[in-house]
């Protein structure tokens, strides 16, 4: 018990001498945001350009991107701020990636900000899934966060100073009908993120790992094209977000310091069961003591999932009998 105790008192101690940097603005600071061409990604852009942030924005679709930077403009709040775009699939090899960002930082300067919000998802059964499609969310969602933070990572370090922002999803926290393949991409992008976060440790280079909610977005609207009936009633208790609305609050979760940006009652429960990183002593305190009772809490959850997924199983077995 003694040892214990012990071991409690020299976390604290580690823990508050690990002085987190926060940032309230972003004046003249480079941030790369990939997938700004919509959704999420695009509403981060516009709010870091309300901070003073010089932005660029990556996707493939130009004409996109050329809508964004004009809207981006409009949003300036000093005479010497800049916004570009870069067409670029995250996906292609890391040599295509690494000679683009190069080019980026040799034209608006170094980056202090990496948003990875490239992604996608196709839902449905396992089982259905084509294998390209399976390939395709992998590629995109892991890959095209761990190539452009290959990149950026070992630069921030000699320099010590940077914030890297992985964008995740619920269902890696929690395995969800429907999701997954998406989900299985999603777990590794999660995963990347807390190895690079301990990797960290000793650095003032920052890693916020995301978990937004559903969000009013293009890629949200596809999503729904093939979403079992089941992940609509599993999905939808928690309601639809805005973009700006979530894209504002994980960049300011980022500039918080803060290892995860969640959002709602089902984000922070999850968050505090599953996410294995050490976020500060008052949120390690709060696992100790709730952890018990938020494991029931999720366990209930669970429980009705399963019911909704038994009671679809009985609906197409009566249609089928028909």
């Amino acid at each position: 018990m003694v040892l214990f105790f012990t071991h409690v008192c020299r976390f604290v101690v580690a823990m508050s001498s690990d002085k987190k940097t926060l940032y309230k603005n972003l004046n003249n600071k480079h941030v790369v945001v990939t997938g700004g061409s919509s959704g999420i990604g695009k509403a981060v852009a516009i709010e870091a350009v309300k901070l003073g942030a010089n932005v660029t924005v990556i996707g493939r679709d130009i004409k996109k991107l050329s809508s964004v930077v004009n809207e981006m403009q409009g949003h300036f709040i000093n005479k010497e701020q800049k916004v570009q775009y870069a067409s670029l699939d995250v996906t292609s090899n890391y040599n295509t990636i690494e000679k683009c960002f190069s080019d980026l930082e040799n034209k608006m300067g170094t980056i202090f900000m990496l948003f990875n919000c490239a992604g996608m998802c196709i839902c449905g059964k396992f089982e259905e899934m084509k294998i390209d499609e399976i390939k395709q969310m992998i590629d995109l969602n892991y890959f095209g966060t761990a190539y452009p933070t290959k990149y950026v990572l070992p630069k921030m370090k000699e320099r010590n100073e940077g914030i890297i922002v992985f964008v995740s999803t619920e269902a890696a926290l929690l395995g969800i009908y429907g999701y997954s393949a998406y989900g299985a991409a999603k777990w590794a992008v999660r995963g990347l993120a807390e190895s690079v976060f301990m990797e960290l440790v000793g650095t003032n280079v920052r890693l916020t790992l995301a978990f937004p909610p559903d969000t009013d977005t293009p890629g949200f609207k596809q999503e729904e094209l093939t979403k079992p009936a089941e992940t609509k009633q599993i999905s939808g208790s928690g309601g639809l977000h805005s973009p700006s609305e979530v894209g504002r609050k994980m960049l300011q979760d980022a500039l918080k310091g803060k290892c995860y940006s969640v959002f709602g009652f089902s984000g922070h429960i999850l968050s505090l069961l599953y996410c294995g990183n050490i976020d500060s002593v008052s949120q390690v305190f709060l696992q100790i003591v709730t952890m018990g009772f938020l494991r029931a809490i999720v366990v209930v959850i669970m429980l009705s999932f399963h019911k909704i997924v038994r009671d679809g199983l009985s609906k197409k077995k009566k249609e089928s009998s028909n």
